[in-house]
């Protein structure tokens, strides 16, 4: 038996001058795994890309990254019990 393939497709779009970040989700009834395996492949190229163009070492891109989401993540947690 053939497996169905999914099409996910992420859209983003940066509008600088109102410093915004855009972004729209296209998939037919996704699991949650396959979003975070798509979220994780598409993080992934990033920071190889971005460690590319800063002579980087692309673990240490994706390190950095990491902190930034838990950083983000605190944020979110310290909104929540402010309300």
């Amino acid at each position: 038996m053939e497996t169905q393939k999914k099409h996910i497709e992420f859209h983003i779009n940066i509008d600088e001058a109102a410093d915004r970040l855009n972004v729209q989700i296209v998939a037919e009834k996704p699991t949650v795994g396959e979003m975070l395996t798509c979220l994780l492949g598409t993080v992934k190229c990033v920071a190889t890309t971005v460690a590319e163009n800063r002579s980087e070492d692309t673990q240490k891109t994706l390190h950095s990254f990491a902190t930034m989401v838990l950083k983000l993540a605190d944020e979110m947690q310290d909104e929540e019990d402010n309300r």
